[in-house]
């Protein structure tokens, strides 16, 4: 049996450039990036910088073997045994337009009062509740999400873990952007809809041009011979609430849900995180699959808990959770994030273990993303170098800059304003809102001024915030929370400002107001005054002979102090001088300003080519404010 020769082993870091790897590879680097040009990758130098897998790829053209850390790879994986499943409660999420009487829905079907506890009147988080119906007897878990547009994330992630939809469209409104946002949110779920229309007490209440208008936008509702029901309702009166109820009972019987309870880890989903006065880091938990005890590892994210307490909706003790259960669950290590994917680990070494591989692959996508930026700015700067050259090398020929332009346009074609970055921090109440916050205003401004969130939180601002805050200029943006009034002086102290807000509509706005400061004004020329020149006068001293306008001020007060402008009466958009008043008379007094109507004699610096009828026009720059 003859041997295969085994191919010689090397180590490679996450990142090298192209200098270093030929070192490796042990080529030069001018063959190197020839082959590396034959292989696909153009535009490279001796400094570009290679991720592992493309080095890795090319290690292996060159006949080398790459040793890899194979831990890497532990993780831990959604299960797909069903073996012991067994019927669940459905997961209703209720979706729909801001102030459409979403909320009020769910306060009807659970006798509580969310309503009044939220600012505005609009839900900011998402909130979960367990309710037994009143006709059915049967358990369904509602999810309430937020109707502002802010929230798209957080009523995304509700679509993705939900089994029912119950659409509010409020009757004399009728469909509105983010109806037709739950909508496609919906679809793309593949998740049933139940179309509510609400409000249907009010006079103004048209229920038939909202079938109609949720028909012309795709639903195909019951009314008009498709498989969406609709149901009249009134939240505030009670009108078609139970017919609405028994209708989601009958569309989630049809699913025939069912999820494992036994012999399978716990599965799930966070749907809201906070810090918690005498429990610390929780989470609202929405059981997905398997029981969740006290004593069981979770893993979210690149955090991890050990189940200590867990409670329902109403603060009630709970010793054990199945599926389509929400529960808040506390012994977090640190705040995972809202909408995270949740499942159980064997043991605490197993859950750190797949943090640590989670945190390093997380790194090296960051580190991949920082390198990308490098290799651009590095190629941007090399064919920077090359356009200097060619406009040195004409210049050094006799041409201007103007004419170079002319000639060859391309090499000017990369001149772009600069754009001003206003940098943020949020801290929120919760972990949802805060991120739906950042993502909110992530996307303000235009392509002379935007805003830059440099991190999202959970909790009160804290002196590292505001040291790093001070850092980077930013402002620091607080919702839903109380900033200590020491800590408001201490930020004070540093040149630091806090902001506070309970409703996002007006952080957007006040993020708009600073935005709008930042951006370059716009200079406007205003016309203040305007003389005619009626005849010229050559007035000689000594040698030296210079002329005088004989003029007429016909608009507003001439000032000497003025900047002048000089437009021809036979075309008044050329513009043949600019320039500054030497001398101003009335007969033969120097004068400061001549008004409206009276004659006066004008030299101007330069002694510009004037003739009878040009118009002298006084003008001043102004500076206007600009919005976005």
């Amino acid at each position: 049996m003859i041997k295969q020769e085994s191919k010689p082993k090397i180590d490679i870091p996450s990142f090298i450039t192209v200098a270093n790897f030929s070192t490796i590879l042990r080529v030069r680097v001018p063959s190197l990036l020839q082959n590396l040009a034959e292989l696909g990758f153009e535009n490279m130098t001796n400094d570009y910088i290679l991720d592992f897998e493309t080095a890795h790829l090319i290690a292996d053209e060159y006949g080398f073997e790459v040793n890899q850390d194979d831990d890497l790879g532990l993780d831990l994986f959604p299960s797909s045994d069903n073996k012991n499943a067994l019927p669940r409660a459905p997961i209703v999420t209720i979706m729909g337009h801001v102030d459409h009487g979403k909320t009020t829905i769910l306060d009807y079907l659970r006798k509580s009062s969310i309503v009044k506890g939220e600012h505005g009147g609009i839900t900011q988080h998402i909130g979960a509740f367990s309710v037994k119906t009143p006709i059915s007897k049967k358990n369904i878990t509602f999810l309430d999400t937020p109707g502002h547009a802010a929230f798209l994330k957080m009523r995304e992630r509700g679509a993705n873990i939900t089994d029912v939809v119950v659409l509010v469209v409020a009757a004399e409104d009728s469909v509105m952007p983010q109806t037709i946002e739950a909508i496609k949110h919906s679809k793309k779920a593949g998740v049933p809809v139940v179309v509510a229309i609400n409000k249907c007490d009010k006079e103004e209440a048209n229920p038939d041009k909202v079938v109609a208008d949720l028909s012309a936008h795709g639903i195909d509702v019951e009314d008009y011979g498709g498989e969406i029901p609709t149901v009249k309702i009134s939240a505030k009166t009670g009108m078609g609430m139970d017919d609405l109820e028994e209708t989601i009972v009958t569309v989630s019987d049809m699913l025939e849900l069912k999820s494992p309870i036994t012999k399978v880890p716990v599965e799930g989903y966070i749907l809201e995180s906070e810090i918690k006065k005498g429990l610390g880091k929780v989470a609202t938990f929405l059981v997905k699959r398997g029981q969740l005890k006290p004593g069981t590892i979770l893993v979210s994210g690149t955090t991890w808990a050990k189940v200590k307490v867990m409670r329902d909706e109403h603060g009630k003790p709970l010793k054990v959770a199945g599926p389509a259960t929400p529960v808040e669950v506390s012994g977090w290590k640190e705040i995972p994030d809202a909408g995270e994917y949740t499942i159980q680990a064997d043991s605490e070494a197993i859950a750190k273990k797949v943090i640590r591989n989670r945190e390093k692959r997380y790194r090296l996508l960051e580190e991949a993303s920082h390198i990308q930026e490098i290799n651009k700015r590095r190629i941007e700067q090399a064919e920077k170098a090359e356009r200097d050259q060619k406009i040195q090398s004409h210049q050094q020929l006799g041409f201007t800059l103007e004419e170079i332009r002319e000639m060859e346009p391309e090499l000017f074609e990369h001149e772009k304003s600069q754009v001003t970055t206003v940098p943020f921090i949020i801290k929120a109440d919760v972990s949802g809102s805060a991120e739906a916050v950042a993502q909110s205003i992530e996307g303000l401004g235009n392509h002379e001024v935007n805003s830059r969130v440099l991190f999202h939180a959970v909790g009160t601002p804290t002196e590292s915030d505001i040291e790093r805050a001070k850092m980077a200029g930013a402002t620091i943006l607080a919702f839903n929370l109380k900033v200590p009034q020491e800590l408001k002086n201490t930020a004070a102290l540093a040149g630091v400002e806090i902001k506070e807000f309970n409703v996002i509509y007006h952080l957007i706005e006040n993020v708009l107001e600073v935005l709008t400061e930042k951006l370059p004004r716009r200079v406007e020329t205003k016309v203040v005054s305007k003389v005619q020149v009626r005849q010229i006068f050559e007035i000689s001293k000594g040698k030296k002979t210079f002329r005088i306008a004989g003029s007429k001020v016909i608009e507003g007060v001439f000032k000497k102090n003025a900047t002048v402008r000089l437009t021809r009466e036979t075309n008044s958009d050329y513009v043949p001088y600019t320039g500054r008043i030497s001398q101003l008379k009335i007969e033969k007094d120097d004068v400061t300003e001549v008004k409206n109507g009276v004659e006066c004699g004008i030299e101007l610096a330069g002694d510009p080519d004037l003739l009878p009828g040009d118009i002298l026009e006084a003008i001043e720059e102004v500076e206007v404010k600009r919005h976005l």
